[in-house]
């Protein structure tokens, strides 16, 4: 079972639905979509707008693969979940009505360091899914260690 997920933007990611949805069908996959705002309403996936942290927890820890935007929160929840991801970055500058930033470096720095596979357009997902459930949708091990805690000690250490 796939799970799409575009977060809780005010726009919605139509494109990202709209392409999981086509994907699931022409792949006969079985999934549950987090659509928020999107415009487009699924056909082939189950779907509800928006859910609460511990119900998109258990969808996370229930899905075979994660097929979500590039929001850093989704993609922490799926990394810590161990799931296969791919990954649709929301793309454009924000503006007053459209506040919604560029993910794609955001995205290609996570993929240059992690098995994450990036999509780049909703015309491409159909054939990434393909391939990415042949190559087998086991638990996908990330390394999830940081030198944050060590960078904020030396930091705060130089202040005294």
């Amino acid at each position: 079972m796939i799970l799409v997920a575009v977060g809780t933007y005010i726009h919605g990611f139509d494109e990202l639905v709209m392409a999981a949805d086509i994907a699931a069908a022409q792949l006969d996959l079985d999934g549950f979509a987090q659509i928020g705002q999107s415009r487009i309403i699924p056909q082939r996936l189950a779907w509800e707008r928006f859910l609460a942290p511990a119900a998109m927890a258990a969808r996370i820890a229930a899905a075979s693969l994660v097929i979500c935007h590039g929001g850093i929160g989704l993609l922490g929840e799926a990394m810590r979940a161990a799931k296969p991801i791919i990954v649709m970055p929301r793309r454009g500058r924000p503006t007053a009505d459209s506040p919604a930033g560029d993910q794609s470096a955001v995205v290609r720095r996570l993929a240059a360091s992690h098995r994450i596979t990036v999509c780049e357009r909703g015309s491409d997902l159909a054939p990434l899914l393909k391939a990415r459930v042949a190559a087998g949708l086991a638990p996908q091990s990330y390394d999830l260690s940081t030198d944050v805690p060590r960078l904020v000690a030396t930091f705060l250490a130089c202040g005294q």
